[in-house]
């Protein structure tokens, strides 16, 4: 094995302070710039050390190309092929042997590891490698690994980044932070104010400027496949001469394309290389010396309102443009270009958001429950929030993953040991009983699917199954290792006719039925297909695919399905329900008995059942719930009372005051709202009901006292009277009150314990507005005389003393106080 160099790289400064950590604690933190060799030196450091001899290594990288070009560059320095002592192993890819001491794998790889061994008894050290992504999956890796460690307690934990918030981190995990400062180069940071053309074309105009006032290469940044591709067409119409080579940077790459974008080009030659946030990290592309930052990248939030994911074009945060600009300065001095203006950088988020605060969280909620555990078990830097774990259950309950209970079934136990995303593994299941069943080719035509919804980014049309080729090679090898794990084979006569049938076992949620102009999905979203669409008209379609367009669900792809072939495949699964429905137009109830699948009415069947007050609340919840809360008799009392509970949570984050929201609301109108709808049998009746007080009925009395304490609904001035305080959506809080009333008072009135300044309107005699302020002390010595001025003019029987701070308030004419005097 090749030793290390002794010109090392700045990170071996604290090398041996990280041995000795590392055998001291069982996790540790390591911060370190772009450049300074965490990622590559460090790993073979430790591998070669003495404490480590014999040992094994698993190093994790958020991204598969990553993983795939750091084992190659690590096995190269020890003179060895990859696969050796360095190996690394991605999905649907591997190269190892029994003698790979440090592998190199994605978090995905690691949780199938951890859930098919809880011990990890032959691993002695895990690396995260660019912490500070916080992806989904890096998340629980870690959570799991914590576990792993009190069943193994040689397992030590090291978590590195460039950027992160260690502080947060370390008081977390209580882990020690080791330090390294690196040796990048400066980075000119030059800023281009956005105009309004496209993105793509933006960044491609900067990069011929570069290309004329600089020399070597370029990494440009943008936010996605759609954009490389427009900004390369446009460069290679434009580009001066054949010398500049234009790469695209993408995770679909194989290892010999991904080579070919980060090796330095030949003699005489410059490359422009375009990528996503894919080559923030972990990639050194050789010789690049000028960054062109679009300051975009994507991310998928997940809608629990519509069930899917939606893709936006997010600004990144502070964190992840350093990042970017560090890869102008890691082999030289460069130049970064911002897409931006330095007062909008510096309003910029400081570090990205963890992708479990916004994902669909059905993969995560499925290897928890693999691991035999309760989600509130494990350790999470930010909890998975409850409306996303609610609908992840949900949902993995109709695919028969989980029981009611949310445990894992025998099915979820087979999903689980399938390579691919928790929908497409049941749809699978699926095809390998219809196949039992005499189907034959169901199991070849599922893995075409579910190779091609998870390798395919563009669908050409909306309608799947005239598009089911497995173009790319990625797409074959899932297909080919799934037949494989299905103990199944490659059929040359697909059962196309079954495309929809197996997809409503992937998406029974996304069932969607003719309604009107558009369609209705089993979750209860209303969705459209785009205009003359050849699926237009289709009784029944099955969606594979949504996106979001204008805040309307749009069916990006879908199988065409018949009334007939659904009632037939889900016959077992559909049972008939009294439903009670309310008529606007007649004012009155109805009942009939409904054949439902989800929010589908597929027959119906007049009912003669008596109607009871279950029935009633039962039907006002599904009357609200498509209306919107908007319909119920809001009064200001209430919003007050929402606007005063959203201020403590505020003002107190660790006292558990309940959140009334709308959206919160709207998700638990059953909770709060259902006991007091089966006594009402009109809409008349509906709008009687006292909002404030049900909302008021959701603390207890010692909360309401708590509140009322806190943020008290009025403010008692020195005259007796109760002002009403009203309390605003963005926490400020205002009290109108006549002039004379505040006479003699200099502090401004507070709530929250002193927290929040009120701010006053000084209203005149009439109750007109005259001035606004928080600070009473400054408005007596200052604006006071000129407010003086005008109204003694205007209202000349009312009091206006010279020294207002010690004048006695009132609300009453100079003579009416006179003849209060004379009555003393």
């Amino acid at each position: 094995m090749t030793s290390l160099s002794t010109a090392a790289l700045p990170v071996a400064d604290i090398l041996p302070e990280l041995v000795l950590q590392l055998e001291q604690q069982p996790v540790v933190v390591l911060t370190a710039p772009p450049g300074a060799g965490k990622s590559t030196y460090l790993p073979l450091f430790l591998l070669q050390h003495s404490a480590f001899a014999n040992k094994k290594i698993i190093m994790l990288e958020p991204r598969r190309l990553a993983a795939k070009s750091i084992a190659a560059y690590l096995a190269q320095q020890l003179g060895e092929a990859v696969g050796q002592t360095v190996g690394y192993q991605i999905r649907l890819e591997q190269k190892q042997c029994a003698a790979t001491r440090l592998l190199v794998v994605t978090e995905g790889v690691l949780i199938r590891k951890m859930l098919a061994d809880p011990l990890l008894d032959t691993v002695d050290l895990l690396i995260f490698d660019e912490f500070h992504e916080r992806s989904l999956q890096t998340d629980l890796a870690l959570a799991l690994a914590l576990e792993v460690q009190q069943l193994n307690d040689n397992l030590k934990l090291l978590l590195m980044s460039a950027t992160l918030d260690t502080g947060k981190l370390c008081q977390q995990l209580q882990a020690p932070l080791l330090e390294s400062h690196g040796r990048s180069f400066p980075v000119e940071v030059c800023y281009q104010t956005p105009t309004n053309e496209v993105i793509a074309l933006q960044c491609a105009a900067l990069v011929l400027q570069a290309l004329a006032k600089h020399g070597g290469n370029l990494l440009v940044f943008l936010p996605g496949q759609r954009e490389i591709d427009q900004c390369a067409e446009y460069l290679r119409d434009k580009l001066p001469d054949a010398t500049v080579k234009v790469h695209a940077l993408i995770g679909s790459l194989t290892l010999a394309e991904q080579q070919a974008a980060i090796a330095a080009p030949p003699a005489g030659q410059r490359k422009v290389v375009l990528a996503t946030n894919i080559a923030e990290t972990s990639l050194t592309i050789d010789g690049i010396s000028v960054v062109i930052d679009s300051g975009q990248a994507r991310a998928a939030v997940f809608e629990t309102r519509l069930g899917f994911s939606k893709l936006e074009t997010i600004q990144i945060s502070q964190a992840a443009a350093t990042q970017r600009a560090g890869r102008a300065g890691r082999l030289m001095p460069g130049v970064c270009y911002r897409l931006d203006t330095v007062e909008k950088w510096q309003r910029r988020r400081a570090q990205t958001i963890p992708d479990i605060l916004q994902a669909d969280l059905l993969a995560l909620r499925l290897d928890i429950a693999g691991w035999g555990a309760k989600v509130s078990d494990l350790f999470w830097l930010d909890p998975p929030p409850e409306k996303q774990l609610r609908a992840a259950e949900q949902c993995l309950q109709l695919l028969g993953a989980l029981d009611d209970k949310g445990t894992l079934t025998r099915k979820g136990k087979q999903m689980l040991a399938l390579p691919v995303e928790p929908r497409l593994a049941a749809m699978l299941l699926y095809a390998d009983t219809l196949e039992q069943q005499g189907h034959a080719g169901a199991v070849s035509l599922a893995a075409t699917i579910a190779a091609q919804l998870e390798q395919t980014r563009r669908f050409m049309q909306t309608e799947l199954s005239s598009q089911l080729r497995l173009q790319s090679e990625l797409a074959r090898q899932q297909y080919q290792q799934l037949l494989q794990l299905m103990h199944s084979r490659h059929s040359n006569n697909q059962p196309l006719e079954l495309t929809a049938e197996l997809l409503s076992r992937a998406y029974p949620d996304r069932i969607a039925q003719l309604r009107g102009q558009g369609y209705l999905l089993a979750n209860g979203t209303g969705a459209t297909l785009p205009a003359d669409d050849a699926l237009q008209g289709s009784a029944v379609l099955v969606v594979a695919d949504l996106r979001l367009w204008q805040q309307q669900a749009v069916i990006s792809v879908a199988a065409r399905w018949s009334l007939d072939a659904l009632l037939q495949s889900w016959q077992a699964d559909l049972t008939w329900q009294t439903r009670l429905e309310f008529d606007e137009q007649s004012g009155r109830f109805s009942a009939e008995k409904q054949l439902r699948l989800g929010a589908l009415v597929l027959k119906r069947q007049n009912s003669s059942q008596q109607i009871s007050g279950e029935d009633r609340r039962g039907a006002w919840q599904d009357y609200l719930q498509k209306k919107g809360l908007g319909c119920l008799p809001w009064s200001e009392t209430a919003r007050q009372l929402q606007h005063r509970l959203a201020l403590a949570r505020q003002l107190q984050p660790e006292s558990g005051w309940p959140e009334l929201s709308d959206e919160i609301l709207a998700d638990t109108i059953c909770e709060w709202l259902g006991p007091y709808l089966a006594d009402v049998r009109s809409l008349a009746q509906l709008q009687q009901l006292d909002l404030a007080q049900i909302l008021r009925h959701q603390l207890d009395y010692a909360r309401q006292q708590q509140l009322d304490a806190l943020l008290p609904a009025s403010w008692r001035s020195v005259l007796g009277t109760y002002v009403a305080l009203l309390y605003q959506a963005d926490g400020e809080v205002q009290l109108a009150i006549r002039l004379q009333e505040m006479f003699g008072q200099l502090t401004t009135p507070t709530v929250g314990q002193g927290a929040v300044a009120v701010t006053i309107t000084l209203l005149s005699p009439a109750k007109q507005p005259l001035q606004v302020t928080r600070d009473l002390a400054s408005f007596w010595q200052n604006a006071y005389q000129d407010v003086k001025k005008e109204m003694r003019g205007r209202y000349p029987k009312h009091y206006w003393p010279d020294d207002p701070a010690d004048a006695e308030p009132t609300n009453k004419t100079k003579k009416a106080m006179a003849n209060k005097a004379t009555d003393r």
